[in-house]
Formats: C-alpha cells, sequence, structure tokens
C-alpha cells in the first residue's frame, strides 16, 4: 500500500513537471509572438485596409521603428467598402496611448525582403486629441511584396528585350554590317587606317624636321623675328602717337591752343551771344532782315511787284506794247537791219570820198 502511494506520488511530480514546462513553453512562445509583457497595461485600437497582405494577429506594431504592441485580430467587414474591407485590432502598451492622435495613420509593412508582415504606426499631430480607448485610426497604403515582385518581373522583361536588341547588334557587327562592322571585320578598313596613321606619322616628322609651311612656322625663328620687329615697330608708332598727345594736351600748336586756350572759348562764346541777339532782333522785326521777316505790308509790295513783272512779262511775251512788238514784230527787226546795212555803206562812201560830204558854200547876198 504505501509502495503503491509512493508511485502515485512520483507520477504526481511528474506530471506537474511536464504541466509547468508545458506553460513555461507556452510563455516562451507567446513572449517570442510578439505579445511582450504580459502584465503591461494595454489599449485598444482599430484600424481599416483594403487589403493586409498576409498580416496576422500576434505580429508587431512599431511606432517610428521602436515596437509598442502587436496585432490583436485581423476580421473580414462586409459593410461594401473596398477601403474597408479588412478590420485589424492594435493591442499597444498603455503608456504610448499619449503619443498617438487622432490624426494618425497606420501601413503594412515588412521586415526585410522577405520577413514578417509589420503595421506602422505614425505620431499625427501634437495639437489633436489622443486616440481613445477602442478608437480608429487612418490607414494608408504601402507596397507589398507583390507589387515589388511584379514590378521585378517588368524589370526583367525589359531587361530580356534589351539583351535581345544588343544580341541582334552584335550579330550585325559579326556580320560586318555598319559602320562599325566593317571597322572590326573588313581587313581593308584596318589597312587604311592603319596607312593613314603612317602618312600622319611621316607629317608629324615633316613638321618636326621644319619641312613645309607648319614645319617652318614650328621650327624657324625668322617669323618670331618678323613678328618681333612689326611689334617693336606699332610699339613705336604709338610712342609717337603719345608724344603728339602730349603737345597737344601740353598747348603747343594751333590745335593745342584751340584745346587749351580759353581765348578762343571766350571770342567763340562771344560771337554765340552776338548771333543770339541778332536773331532776337530779328525775331522782333527789328532792322532791315527783321522787317523782311516780319511786315507783311513789304511781302505784299514785293508779291505785287512780281505779279506787275509777271504781267509786263506775258504783255511782252503776246506782243503787246512796244517792247512786244519789238519781242514778236520782225518788221522792226528787218527796218533795223536794212538800216543799219544803209549806215554801213554811208560809212563806207564818207571813207571814200569825205569831201562829198564836207564841202561849204558861201553865198553873198
Amino acid at each position: 500500500m504505501a509502495q503503491r502511494q509512493s508511485m502515485a506520488w512520483k507520477e504526481l511530480r511528474v506530471g506537474i513537471l511536464v504541466s509547468a514546462s508545458f506553460l513555461l513553453l507556452a510563455a516562451a512562445i507567446f513572449l517570442i509572438g510578439g505579445d511582450t509583457g504580459i502584465f503591461t497595461p494595454k489599449y485598444n485600437i482599430f484600424v481599416y485596409f483594403a487589403s493586409v497582405s498576409g498580416l496576422r494577429a500576434g505580429q508587431e506594431v512599431q511606432l517610428e521603428g521602436v515596437s509598442i504592441g502587436s496585432v490583436g485580430a485581423v476580421r473580414l467587414v462586409n459593410d461594401g467598402v473596398p477601403s474597408r474591407a479588412v478590420e485589424v485590432q492594435l493591442k499597444l502598451e498603455k503608456k504610448f496611448q499619449t503619443l498617438i492622435h487622432t490624426d494618425a495613420t497606420a501601413s503594412i509593412g515588412q521586415i526585410g525582403l522577405l520577413g514578417d508582415q509589420v503595421v506602422n504606426i505614425s505620431r499625427g499631430s501634437a495639437d489633436k486629441p489622443q486616440v481613445p480607448e477602442n478608437g480608429t485610426i487612418g490607414s494608408a497604403d504601402t507596397g507589398d511584396i507583390k507589387k515589388i515582385i511584379t514590378g521585378t518581373n517588368d524589370i526583367v522583361a525589359n531587361l530580356n528585350d534589351m539583351t535581345n536588341t544588343v544580341n541582334a547588334l552584335l550579330d550585325k557587327i559579326n556580320r560586318g554590317e555598319g559602320t562599325l562592322g566593317l571597322i572590326l571585320n573588313d581587313r581593308s578598313m584596318f589597312d587604311r587606317m592603319n596607312k593613314s596613321i603612317d602618312q600622319l606619322d611621316n607629317l608629324i616628322a615633316d613638321v618636326r624636321g621644319g619641312n613645309g609651311t607648319v614645319g617652318k612656322l614650328i621650327s624657324d625663328d625668322e617669323l618670331y623675328r618678323n613678328v618681333k620687329s612689326s611689334v617693336d615697330q606699332i610699339n613705336g608708332t604709338i610712342a609717337k602717337l603719345n608724344g603728339v598727345i602730349d603737345k597737344l594736351d601740353n598747348g603747343p600748336g594751333t590745335i593745342g591752343k584751340v584745346m587749351n586756350d580759353p581765348a578762343l572759348y571766350n571770342k567763340l562764346e562771344q560771337v554765340a551771344t552776338k548771333v543770339n541777339t541778332l536773331m532776337d532782333n530779328i525775331d522782333r522785326g527789328q532792322g532791315t532782315i527783321g522787317k523782311l521777316y516780319k511786315d507783311e505790308a513789304l511781302y505784299n509790295e514785293l508779291h505785287n511787284t512780281v505779279s506787275h513783272v509777271n504781267s509786263l512779262v506775258t504783255s511782252i511775251d503776246n506782243g503787246e506794247g512796244t517792247l512786244g512788238k519789238m519781242a514778236k514784230d520782225a518788221t522792226l527787226y528787218n527796218s533795223l537791219t536794212q538800216t543799219s546795212s544803209e549806215l554801213q555803206k554811208l560809212m563806207y562812201d564818207f571813207r571814200q570820198n569825205p569831201k562829198k560830204y564836207l564841202t561849204i558854200n558861201f553865198r553873198l547876198f
């Protein structure tokens, strides 16, 4: 009987030890799962997502990279709003409640490229109220691994297309197509390039040897001497020009006196003053020129005189009056011509026999 009780006690102790071990293991798993601080005060908030990308209960919740709680529950919601298809309960430590405000947002991230999902929370504005127990914050869409993989597939497809293009280009080059293909595959092209290089080497050698125009320019110092002589001549011309300028500035000579003697300026100023006075007198109608400029009576008289002259000329042109007849009538011209001829005959007779015309007769009564 005592032996049987001893065996029962041993089995009970083994059972208690095994149970305690299981409890410790469960506690360790619970702590490793993210629900740290089993006796730490917590409060709950909720956030809604269109998709959670495999988020599970027990995964970590972070605030600016610091763990502040864990995911409590993930439930599907059937309220007809696509952006609120999944409700996520966040179990946060009570001490962080003062840091999270009503305009805070939550997004689903990932630890590493293929790591566990994590919920990242922002603080929000300090002037906004704190999120109360069982309150709600907004969500923000973030890229997930599926989107990254999709983008990677697009990059790989583009790389494949690029590789095919490069391969096609290399095939053309290998077949000798295009300029690069001809350069790489055409022996004659290589020979011509090699010949051109040889000619360039010969040209450089000629230049170094002083052959040709370029060689003489590089090797012969005669051009330098000519240039130096020209520069010296230019410097001499500049020196002479500076001397002329100094003489002009110092006053000798006519130009220097014109530039430096104030007497000429004073005379010019006096002439200008007299001219201004004369112009003022003319403008006021003083003097003969002023009266000619201002007096309308003189203008009218001149106008009338010109009109009379025009009338006289018109009358003469029409053959009116003595002058008109003299200008237009040929009879007077013929008579004058005839008279002139007779006078010439008379003078000729007088010279031949002057006694004929100078005889004096005396008579006595």
